[in-house]
Formats: C-alpha cells, sequence, structure tokens
C-alpha cells in the first residue's frame, strides 16, 4: 500500500516501484540469492522510494533540472524513508535497500559515502533496476530511452556506479530473454 501510495503521488512515477522490485528479483536471482534473500530484497525494492512521502511536490514533480538546493532535498528521501521504516520491527532487514539504493561503488554516493563492499548487495541491486527503470520510463525532465541505450550507459557506469556484477545480471537476464521491457509492465 505505500509504494502504491508513493507511486499515485507522481503520474510519471506510476508503477515505477513495481517495476524496481520486479527488476530486483531478476536481478538477484540470477546473482544466485536464495529466497529469503529475494523476499527480503523484494519488499525493499518496493518501498525503496517510500521517503519521498517527505519531499516536497514542486521538488518531487519539477519538470526540469533541479537546483543544487532542490537536489539536496531530494536526496533526503533514502533516509527519509529508512526512518518512516525504521519503527517496524519486520522491516528491519529490508532498511539497507530503503536507505543505500543511492550509494557509489566509487564512494561518491549518498547519504552516507559508502564504496564497494560496504553498500549490501541489497542496494547495490536496487540501484542497477532503479537506474533501469528511470530510464526507460518518461519523467518530466526526460523521454524514456530504449534498452539498449539504457544497457550501455548502465555498462560505462560499472565500477564507479555500479557494481559489476549487478550489471553482468542485467545484460545476461537480457540477453537471456529474464527481463523484457514493454510500455507499462515487466515480463517475467
Amino acid at each position: 500500500m505505500l509504494a502504491a501510495a508513493i507511486d499515485e503521488k507522481d503520474p510519471y512515477t506510476r508503477g515505477h516501484s513495481g517495476r524496481v522490485a520486479k527488476y530486483s528479483i531478476i536481478l538477484g536471482d540470477g546473482l544466485g540469492l536464495n529466497a529469503k534473500e529475494l523476499d527480503r530484497l523484494r519488499i525493499s525494492a518496493l518501498l525503496h522510494d517510500v521517503g519521498k512521502i517527505g519531499v516536497d511536490d514542486r521538488v518531487l514533480k519539477k519538470p526540469g533540472k533541479l537546483t543544487d538546493e532542490e537536489f539536496d532535498l531530494m536526496k533526503q528521501h533514502p533516509s527519509k524513508g529508512a526512518n518512516i521504516m525504521r519503527p517496524v520491527a519486520q522491516l528491519k532487514d529490508m532498511l539497507p535497500g530503503i536507505e543505500l539504493h543511492h550509494e557509489r561503488m566509487d564512494g561518491a554516493g549518498y547519504p552516507y559515502g559508502l564504496a564497494g563492499d560496504q553498500i549490501p548487495m541489497m542496494a547495490r541491486i536496487i540501484a542497477v533496476a532503479d537506474t533501469l527503470d528511470a530510464m526507460t520510463t518518461n519523467r518530466p525532465y526526460q523521454s524514456a530511452m530504449d534498452l539498449d541505450f539504457a544497457l550501455e550507459r548502465i555498462r560505462s557506469l560499472a565500477v564507479s556506479k555500479f557494481d559489476p556484477d549487478v550489471v553482468n545480471a542485467l545484460i545476461t537476464a537480457v540477453e537471456g530473454g529474464h527481463l523484457r521491457l514493454s510500455a507499462t509492465l515487466v515480463e517475467v
């Protein structure tokens, strides 16, 4: 219900959380995660943007490039999401994906500037799935890109931004026909 509420807040992101969860499961399966890990990953991916509830609509729905100040506000959503979910004991194991999905392998991400193996695998997977969906759907600030272009861009950011193993799992899933995009849903 929370994921649907987040997606309803912005028509451009409608269905985003569900697609990110589906992509994440496909990637996690390709990386050999067990059933319990996949379930945690699915829930975390569904809730990864819950902190956007606390982001002003003027920033969230802005059609153009964000100012530095607006981007600083947007960068608070992972921590806000984790803080919203932290009191729910059953979600303790899902917090890393919610809070850390914007960290980068090179340490230049947010909110903490974690690098490499400091970033839990759950967050590394959601980062790739989130980016894939953001690139392949229409947004106020950009038109949807085709899958090949998005894959090439994600591939170019392996090592600096994304875990190369997760990027390889994405490419393998697409090449193997396990992950296909359509206008409104992911076919599994």
